[in-house]
């Protein structure tokens, strides 16, 4: 195995994995804003913070800062991410060839007079699998396939610079998404100390108030 191509499979290892930890933290934000909402609400009774009254000062800003498209999910609830525009590139080009041979391995037409096995039947998965990530342009999943049935790109030296460009972008999502108070507060845990001072840091941020 070239030097290249080993590096090729650790890209495709760690973009696995960034994809895996923005489906994390985005799911655990996802859950955690509810909770983040009632804690946030029972703090500023407890501690007699007027609460209305800051809101209504700054109504204008509130709604600056919370304003935001509604995440789109499928039915599974499971948060679906944008789809860049398929373009005619080079690196589109080696992964329609990829495409190509996953269809001519694991197309269901392929095995339609053959008995349903478990090996069959895992087959025609990956090939549904690998057909909505192709389409989706979720090279992560794709590339995850392909690995599985020993499918190679053509040019490594360009599809491992996309991989790269991937990692860093989900990268930078997953720290934004790491940047929100409702991910710091479901990280304190069931730590009060740390909850109250996310609540207090929120305020003062949001309204320039001390709590």
């Amino acid at each position: 195995m070239s030097l290249i191509e080993k590096k090729y499979k650790k890209l495709v290892k760690e973009l696995l994995f960034a994809y895996s930890e923005l489906e994390y933290t985005s799911e655990a934000v996802k859950d955690a804003h509810s909770d983040f909402e009632g804690y946030y609400q029972q703090y500023c009774i407890d501690n007699k913070i007027p609460l209305a009254e800051l809101q209504k000062k700054n109504e204008e800003k509130l709604e600056k800062t919370f304003k935001r498209e509604e995440q789109k999910t499928d039915e599974e609830g499971i948060i679906q991410f944008d789809k860049p525009e398929k373009t005619n590139d080079p690196v589109n080009k080696i992964f329609q060839k990829m495409y190509r041979i996953v269809a001519k391995k694991l197309h269901p037409d392929k095995f339609s007079n053959r008995e349903q096995t478990i090996e069959v039947l895992e087959k025609i998965e990956h090939f549904k699998q690998a057909t909505e990530a192709y389409n989706d342009r979720n090279w992560a999943k794709f590339l995850d396939i392909c690995e599985k049935h020993s499918i190679t790109p053509t040019r490594y030296e360009k599809v491992n610079s996309v991989i790269r460009e991937e990692i860093d972008q989900t990268n930078q999502k997953i720290r934004n998404t790491k940047q929100q108070f409702s991910w710091k507060l479901y990280q304190c845990e069931d730590d009060k100390v740390c909850k109250d001072a996310i609540i207090k840091d929120f305020i003062r941020q949001l309204f320039g108030y001390e709590a």
